[in-house]
């Protein structure tokens, strides 16, 4: 590569076109050397290149770094991104004293400088390194301790093998990521990624200086919020926090690989190794990469979980400050204590919490050289402390971080994380307690009795009593649920030929078609039958109890759908709480009654294999930090025609939720 020679002055610019020898340069640049547009400098194994670019669709020219041997053009790093050039008479050069300067043509205005201390500079010069890195030394100085400048230490929107991510504060200076304005505009942009020194460190995502993501402190393997960013066969990662530095940098084992993080213009951050044989950068990681991402996307002692709906749940113990909020997919209001303790009265505990991401360590505490014993016992002694965890969990945990404001930025991983102990009134620790659950209704196992005097409850003038119930499961070994199942009231009527076990003769005084207000599809359809099948009974009588009207002979203003169809459009239209008895309107809460309708939906779904388990059944009503999938279509919707159209007919109307087909069945 032909570089041409002037002699300079940094104190008489215009002597640069004194002189204009050439010679066959590659790497590196002296003060009587410049690189003009159209001219490169080459690393010396040719991975990188410097020279002049115009970007994208723009019409300005800028000095760069970009890969040599990779086909698609690859910019990772910009000198003047904020004062570009409009023509093509660009001159780099560096001044006798060390500074590093983009001038124009006619060599009277200074575009760009280095601008760092020149008092140190004898013989300097400027030299691009296989690395990526351009550096200005002295000539005979090659050591990196020495370097006057370099452009690792101001990085533009890419982050390369070996650069630092960090502080030096012995220097001041903060080496951040920092986004193009547009994909063809390489100034400032709106998003930055930098790690924030204090606290536990962890890299945080802004924009405009507005915290939109954080990476979770480094745990040893990694950063403990990014659990597939991990030493592997490829990277080595380090992270080092002293008095004097705190950064993150990576490295790769074969550097004949490729690899970038790279900070785009939207606001997300990418990892890319380059494929040689498909020629093509791909894309292995990103950041955020999910809603539970989202910088607090759930508040105070919110835990965030991408596999649940809503993603928001609460730290066992705590509940949805704002409920209604949360059941309408918001749940930045966080969460409160259920019940407050004394920390003094050991009326508390600490709950194990595994996979986690730890809270954000605005207000901590650290210690290396703890055991989680000792971390615990200094938890205890202070009043403030909220939780506590190891700081490093290679070889199997060491040192000591505690918390002592409210945990934020709570999330929950299927792999990865780490234990987090926090702490909670002594009665939420140890199994599921299978507390009441405030929405108002009682169903104990085998005694129908309640059900039934709920469901009849009259006054003088024959309108309903406002009923007041708690749901309390009562849990044994092998329980139905109802052991008012199908299965018995089956068998009973079968071998007996009588209904006497069973809830039929008291919710429907002895009807004897108002049982099949209960059949799962599989059993009314193929008479096929199953514990779901019960199961499907069970979601029945749960939406019976909260709207206080029956599946059979219910019927919305069309007459077209009966009470399942009719509480699943609801479901699906974001009006749900309209199905509650109106009785009940002023003694339920909002967000408890969303979630038993939840419930309810999820046991009558149209496949068995979707509806949940006798236990998981149980859980979801015992606990309100439960997760709960979002429910699927009912298995049909159930109508009678009305009898003022068609007699007391025993007949079913069975119809698809797509009312495709319709069957009638002749009840039993």
């Amino acid at each position: 590569m032909r570089i041409v020679i002037v002699l300079q002055s940094y104190t008489i610019l215009c002597s640069i076109f004194l002189s204009n020898i050439s010679i066959n340069a590659v790497d590196t640049i002296t003060p009587t050397q410049t690189v003009r547009d159209g001219e490169t400098l080459v690393s010396s194994k040719e991975r990188f290149e410097l020279g002049f670019f115009t970007p994208g669709n723009s019409k300005n020219r800028y000095v760069g770094i970009w890969y040599k041997q990779i086909t698609i053009p690859t910019i990772v790093w910009v000198a003047n991104r904020d004062n570009p050039i409009t023509n093509s008479s660009g001159i780099l050069t560096i001044s006798d004293k060390g500074n590093l300067m983009l001038l124009n043509q006619g060599a009277t205005t200074v575009i760009w400088s280095s601008n760092h201390d020149l008092s140190k500079a004898d013989n300097p010069v400027a030299q691009l390194l296989d690395s990526g890195n351009l550096v200005i030394r002295e000539a005979n100085d090659e050591d990196p301790h020495n370097y006057l400048w370099q452009s690792f230490d101001h990085p533009t929107h890419t982050m390369l093998p070996g650069m630092k991510l960090g502080w030096n504060s012995k220097t001041g200076m903060n080496r951040s990521l920092t986004s193009w304005k547009s994909e063809d505009d390489p100034s400032t942009g709106d998003y930055s990624l930098m790690i924030d020194p204090h606290g536990s460190p962890e890299t945080y995502l802004l924009h405009r200086l507005v915290r939109r993501y954080r990476s979770g402190p480094w745990n040893g393997h990694g950063f403990n919020g990014i659990p597939d960013m991990k030493p592997n066969y490829i990277f080595n990662l380090d992270f080092t926090s002293s008095q004097e530095e705190v950064y993150y940098s990576f490295s790769l084992k074969n550097e004949s690989l490729y690899s970038r993080m790279l900070l785009i213009h939207t606001g997300l951050l990418h990892g890319y190794t380059w494929l040689e044989t498909s020629s093509v950068w791909n894309l292995f990681w990103i950041a955020p990469k999910d809603q539970c991402d989202n910088y607090r996307e759930c508040g105070a002692y919110g835990i965030c979980d991408i596999n649940t709906t809503p993603v928001c749940n609460c730290v066992k113990g705590f509940k949805p400050k704002n409920p209604n909020d949360w059941y309408l997919r918001d749940g930045s209001s966080g969460c409160i204590k259920k019940s407050e303790f004394d920390c003094h009265d050991k009326s508390y505990g600490f709950l194990t919490m595994k996979g986690m991401k730890l809270p954000d360590t605005s207000h901590f505490f650290a210690d290396k050289s703890m055991t989680l014993k000792e971390c615990e016992a200094v938890c205890r002694k202070n009043c403030s402390c909220t939780a506590y965890a190891n700081s490093d969990i290679a070889g199997g945990g060491t040192g000591c971080v505690i918390w002592t404001g409210d945990l934020m930025d709570l999330r929950e991983f299927t792999q990865g994380g780490q234990d987090l102990y926090v702490r909670v009134a002594a009665s939420e620790l140890g199994t599921y307690n299978f507390h009441k659950f405030s929405l108002k209704f009682q169903i104990l196992v085998g005694d129908p009795q309640i059900i039934h005097g709920m469901l009849r409850t009259t006054n003088d003038s024959g309108k309903k009593k406002r009923v007041v119930v708690t749901v309390s499961v009562t849990v044994g070994v092998g329980v139905l649920l109802f052991g008012l199942s199908a299965r018995f009231i089956r068998k009973k009527t079968k071998k007996r030929g009588t209904r006497e076990k069973n809830l039929d003769p008291l919710l429907f005084e002895n009807k004897k078609d108002d049982l099949d207000g209960y059949m799962s599809p599989e059993y009314a359809m193929d008479g096929l039958f199953s514990v779901k099948s019960d199961i499907f009974s069970f979601g029945v009588l749960v939406l019976e109890i909260i709207s206080g009207k029956k599946n059979r002979g219910f019927y919305n203003s069309d007459n077209l759908l009966n009470l399942l169809g009719h509480v699943w459009r609801l479901w699906t239209e974001g009006r749900a709480i309209e199905a509650l008895d109106s009785s009940m309107a002023d003694s339920c809460p909002t967000y408890e009654v969303l979630r038993c309708i939840q419930i309810g939906l999820l046991c009558i779904q149209e496949h068995a294999e979707d509806r949940p388990t006798i236990s998981s059944v149980i859980l979801m009503l015992s606990s309100e930090n439960a997760i709960l999938p979002q429910p699927k279509k009912p298995g049909f919707c159930l109508g009678t025609i009305p009898s003022e159209i068609e007699s007391s007919s025993s007949k079913i109307e069975a119809c698809s939720m797509n009312q495709v087909t319709i069957t009638m069945l002749e009840a039993r």
